[in-house]
């Protein structure tokens, strides 16, 4: 599935306020995650199946670069941003409605 931005335009500030409130979230192939805190624009998330309760963490200051600078989401795509959190670094973007489904047709 392809994705567009919704809100281009939503400033860094929105997208870190947008982004404290959120306390779970899944990913586009439904892996649900369980947010800790944020600390320092760094969110610290569990993986709610995953086999390990070892928090994740993902830079919401590279997630937003990547929402403002990719026009392509492929998760792929976002290795570079933050390398072995696309998934859940799209997931979020998702969650926040900052992206949505491309219409073909």
């Amino acid at each position: 599935m392809q994705f567009v931005k919704k809100r281009a335009n939503s400033s860094l500030e929105d997208f870190l306020t947008e982004a404290a409130q959120v306390k779970n979230f899944k990913s586009s192939t439904g892996r649900a995650y369980q947010v800790l805190d944020i600390v320092n624009h760094q969110m610290s998330f569990l993986r709610l199946d995953a086999k390990s309760d070892a928090p994740w963490v993902m830079d919401l200051k590279a997630v937003y670069r990547a929402y403002q600078e990719l026009d392509d989401f492929e998760t792929l795509n976002f290795k570079k941003y933050v390398p072995r959190r696309h998934s859940p670094a799209r997931g979020l973007l998702l969650h926040l409605q900052l992206l949505t489904p491309k219409v073909i047709g």
